[in-house]
């Protein structure tokens, strides 16, 4: 008799069904049933998160319908800037003193947008706050004409500046 035939009595021996044969596959309890479908629900809702919130938006969308909390104080701001602008236009007030205006109404709107006392803070220290890099670069350039003799600065682009900085911060 040779090695193989020996086995094979052997496996026969044992009741093990012959590898011809299909075999049921063995269940799974129900809970695993239910973990499986859990997890893959779960995984599709972080795929849904991820893709609905970390999507790029317009700036309609982006809004969402939710009210603009600086809004008021945008408006404010602006009509401020008019005023220094008409008070120019109509010789009341020089490149100076625009300058200087513009300057204290852009603090006082910076007040209002990170709630904390700018009036007394340098561009330097301005600069270091967070979002503010329009808005320090904008004071910066108002130094020279507001504090100088002589100065080359222009008033229309001044204030389209300072609207500019209102507008979108």
């Amino acid at each position: 008799m040779f090695a193989t035939d020996t086995a094979a009595t052997a496996v026969a021996n044992v009741g093990a069904a012959p590898i011809n044969e299909p075999v049921d596959p063995a269940s799974f309890s129900m809970w695993v049933w239910i973990v499986g479908a859990a997890l893959l629900v779960l995984i599709a809702a972080w795929y849904w998160w991820v893709f609905y919130f970390t999507r790029e938006r317009s700036a309609k969308d982006a809004d969402g319908g939710r009210r603009d909390r600086y809004s008021g104080l945008r408006k404010e701001t602006l009509d401020e800037v008019d005023a220094a602008e008409a008070r120019y236009r109509e010789g009341e007030s020089d490149l100076r003193t625009l300058h200087l205006d513009l300057n204290h109404i852009l603090r006082e709107f910076a007040n209002g947008r990170l709630r904390m006392d700018t009036s007394s803070l340098t561009v330097g220290e301005i600069a270091t706050l967070e979002g503010t890099d329009r808005l320090s670069m904008l004071l910066e350039e108002y130094q020279e004409p507001a504090f100088a003799s002589d100065s080359d600065a222009e008033a229309l682009s001044a204030t389209e500046d300072a609207r500019g900085v209102i507008r979108e911060w």
